[in-house]
């Protein structure tokens, strides 16, 4: 069977990013049941940065001159001029501080923290910005981009009542793992998860976590220069600890 180029392309965004997504989305949900919080951090940006990424391609966003990282707002901001997202403010804060704390500072140049209960914010804002992660939902002439089918926008915009047809893709990694009981991936996708789960629970119980652990720059800002001669440190990170 002969494939398009909208389809090839469109298989791309889907397996590249947001199946790839996916897995960092699983992967972050190990970490903090494991406690191991800036690995969490770190793979809850990645798959949000990646869902965006995927939703740009879909609707064919032109790529910006300067690159994009892992900034998902800058993603978002390009989409925003072809499709309109609903973002609750608390997927939108969450989103702030994994791109201020979660990517940029991998090496524990900045302290870091963590409060309430993160993994039910993560999964909020997977499931928020997921839902467009559909190759199903657009209309294209050609390769080119031309709309979001106006009836299938209405299924899936509303963010204040999940369901079936606004959170389940046919064919997504996620979607799979739920299918295959035996997955090893499936535990800690389905642990207390309102959104992909093969049960219709209402509500799910969680523990605060509450954690943090300072920089060594923070306790000994005096060591920077020395540092500096055996690995790279961002003039950033040095600017802000040296004054202050």
């Amino acid at each position: 069977m002969s494939h398009s180029m909208m389809q090839k392309v469109n298989s791309f965004a889907l397996r590249a990013f947001r199946d790839t997504a996916d897995r960092d989305y699983i992967h972050a949900r190990m970490a903090y049941r494991a406690d191991l919080f800036p690995q969490f951090h770190w793979s809850a940006l990645h798959a949000l940065e990646k869902y965006a990424k995927c939703i740009a391609i879909l609707v064919r966003v032109p790529k910006p001159k300067r690159a994009i990282k892992h900034e998902v707002e800058r993603s978002l901001d390009l989409i925003s001029e072809k499709l309109d997202i609903a973002l609750s403010e608390q997927t939108k804060k969450f989103i702030k501080r994994l791109e201020e704390f979660g990517a940029r500072f991998r090496y524990l140049e900045v302290s870091w923290f963590i409060k309430d209960c993160e993994l039910a914010i993560l999964d909020r804002a997977v499931w928020e910005l997921r839902r467009f992660c559909n190759a199903e939902l657009y209309e294209y002439s050609g390769n080119q981009f031309v709309s979001i089918s106006q009836d299938k926008y209405e299924q899936v915009k509303d963010i204040d009542k999940p369901n079936k047809t606004n959170t389940l893709i046919p064919g997504g990694f996620l979607e799979k793992t739920l299918e295959k009981r035996n997955s090893r991936a499936r535990p800690d996708l389905v642990w207390c998860n309102l959104y992909y789960s093969a049960s219709k629970r209402k509500r799910v119980y969680m523990k605060s976590s509450v954690m943090a652990e300072n920089s060594p720059f923070f306790l000994y800002p005096e060591i920077i220069d020395e540092v500096s001669k055996y690995t790279f440190v961002s003039k950033e990170i040095s600017d802000a600890y040296k004054n202050g």
